[in-house]
């Protein structure tokens, strides 16, 4: 009887935890520590993109996007509004979007989205609806009715969205490995990348109470996608930190073993 009791609660403890494929390895239990001792709010999801192992908690909460709704907006851009656009209008895109992912200029991106509401204020909700994302809402005065941000996303749908830029399929090959590059050259390295000692692409957040970052740490081997949000009235070297070590922790964890 007390070795079935001790089995429900370590299952209760995954289910609190929002587990889905990832089993329990050497690290979970400190990244679950982690999680439940972070002065705040926390979303974590996290993904091997080579054998499909995660991890996640709290992935479904909802957040303000800060700077990463501008990977939504690049999409967009470049989805429905370049194609029918003149060279000189698809190189000032090119060059806002390089901008915005390399130092996450705003001037650009408020002029983009200008952009987006004179030409097709649409393109954002179809970028979303053709992701799969129920939960993410960009430039959108819903949002602000519900959750006082314009833009609002969880810690899994802009992983999803990360994603969609990495595998090279929503936008094409070109304009994708044209953003990947720009994401890895990111003047941003406090938070995925602090520990890394491999390459990292990945677009950071910060507004109000909000640190975010969300980023594949590829080593070659493996690809790790990470996604960390992150809410708290503490300083913001304290989410900061947090984001740092527990995305080393992510990686530990997820990575396969030397020689396998």
């Amino acid at each position: 009887m007390r070795k079935l009791y001790g089995i429900v609660l370590l299952l209760a403890g995954l289910m609190m935890a929002g587990t889905t494929t990832c089993a329990a390895g050497p690290l979970w239990d400190e990244i679950y520590r982690d999680v439940r001792g972070f002065d705040g709010k926390v979303g974590v999801y996290a993904k091997n993109l080579k054998t499909g192992k995660k991890l996640d908690i709290n992935e479904h909460d909802i957040f303000p996007t800060a700077s990463t709704s501008k990977l939504v907006v690049a999409l967009a851009s470049y989805k429905y509004l370049y194609p029918t656009a003149s060279p000189d209008k698809k190189a000032w895109y090119d060059e806002g979007i390089r901008q915005m992912m390399v130092v996450s200029d705003n001037e650009y991106f408020a002029a983009i989205l200008s952009e987006v509401d004179e030409k097709k204020s649409d393109v954002l909700n179809r970028v979303t609806r053709d992701l799969g994302l129920s939960r993410t809402l960009i430039h959108n005065e819903a949002a602000f009715r519900k959750y006082q941000y314009h833009s609002v996303t969880t810690a899994y749908e802009m992983a999803k969205v990360f994603e969609a830029i990495n595998n090279e399929r929503y936008i094409g090959k070109e304009k994708s490995r044209k953003m990947k590059a720009e994401l890895a050259n990111s003047i941003f390295d406090e938070e995925i990348p602090r520990f890394m000692q491999t390459p990292v692409m990945h677009k950071v957040g910060e507004l109000d109470d909000v640190l975010c970052d969300v980023g594949i740490v590829d080593d070659g081997k493996d690809a790790i996608l990470i996604s960390v949000y992150t809410s708290t009235k503490r300083p913001v070297a304290y989410a900061s930190d947090f984001i740092a070590n527990i995305s080393a922790k992510l990686y530990n964890e997820l990575r396969r073993p030397a020689g396998r």
